[in-house]
């Protein structure tokens, strides 16, 4: 396995990124799997590097890339892997393409079982570890903060919702 660092566009993005790639037992890296179109892409983009590379950014995620024998060369064996601006841009680009599709899944998904725009956006966040699960433990300041945290990304998605509910072109579905 290779350890590499990414920065993430958004806290949302970071925290679904760990949520699609959990870290393993007893790790803080986030074990990437090619069985996803954002790790292959992740995996295809690792550069290597003769020193470790400073990652700057607000959400940096750690990494733990498998070790694909086609992938490595002699270039890659016992290095430091990075990626450079245009590649964390693609993969920002992916990621955040694959939140939305999944979003709007499971968007589509709880209005066709009925639920309110609200409880499936909650759960939504919930499920997706966007937001502690529970504040219980919390102090008041760190409360507070999980709080305005889950209303703005309940607002975000709330938007999206919006968005997708306006895009779609219902052209042909009810004519008879």
């Amino acid at each position: 396995m290779y350890e590499v660092e990414l920065a993430v566009e958004s806290q949302m993005l970071a925290d679904y990124l760990r949520w699609i790639f959990p870290p393993g037992e007893g790790s803080a890296l986030c074990r990437v799997s090619i069985t996803r179109p954002v790790g292959a892409l992740m995996v295809a983009l690792a550069s290597p590097a003769l020193m470790r590379a400073q990652v700057s950014g607000d959400h940096v995620v750690q990494l733990d890339l498998p070790q694909l024998h086609r992938r490595i060369n002699s270039d890659q064996e016992n290095r430091w892997l990075y990626y450079d601006k245009s590649a964390t841009a693609k993969i920002n680009m992916v990621l955040g393409a694959e939140f939305d599709l999944e979003f709007a899944g499971y968007y589509r998904r709880g209005e066709q079982l009925g639920m309110r725009k609200m409880d499936i956006i909650d759960a939504f966040i919930l499920t997706r570890g966007l937001v502690a699960e529970t504040f219980d433990a919390l102090s008041k300041r760190v409360y507070r903060r999980e709080q305005r945290n889950q209303e703005k990304i309940r607002q975000r998605l709330l938007r999206r919702a919006y968005y997708i509910n306006e895009s779609i072109n219902y052209t042909g579905l009810f004519e008879k």
